[in-house]
C-alpha cells in the first residue's frame, strides 16, 4: 500500500482555493492546481455542516481517501487535489461515492489517457 501524500499547511491550501480551478457534483467539489511534483497531493475537508459528530466526518474522510486510493493510477499526476464535502454524503454508499469521485476527474480531464 503506497501512502498518499496529502496538503498540510495553510498557504498549500490557499494557493489551491486562490489560483486552482473548481468543479462539483453531488457529493463533491473539487479544488485542482497543477504542481511541481511528479505526484498529486491530496487535500480533504469534511466541514461540520456535513455532521456535527467528528466519528462521522471522519468516517467520509477515509472512505474518500479509499476511493481516490483505489483509482489513483487512472489518475493525472502532477496535480494539488483539495476534495470538499457536500452534506448529502453522508447518505452515499460507498460505491456511489467512488463513481462520484471518478466522475469529477473526468469531467475536468484529470484521469491517465
Amino acid at each position: 500500500m503506497v501512502k498518499i501524500s496529502s496538503l498540510k499547511k495553510e498557504n498549500e491550501f490557499k494557493s489551491v482555493f486562490q489560483k486552482g480551478d473548481v468543479f462539483g457534483n453531488k457529493a463533491f467539489v473539487i479544488y485542482y492546481l497543477k504542481n511541481d511534483y511528479k505526484e498529486n497531493r491530496l487535500g480533504i475537508i469534511v466541514s461540520k455542516k456535513v455532521s456535527k459528530r467528528a466519528v462521522v466526518r471522519n468516517k467520509i474522510k477515509r472512505r474518500t481517501k479509499e476511493a481516490y486510493r483505489h483509482n489513483e493510477d487512472s489518475f493525472s499526476k502532477g496535480y494539488d487535489i483539495i476534495l470538499i464535502a457536500k452534506e448529502s454524503i453522508t447518505l452515499v454508499p460507498f460505491s456511489s461515492l467512488e463513481k462520484s469521485l471518478i466522475h469529477l476527474f473526468y469531467k475536468k480531464n484529470l484521469m491517465r489517457p
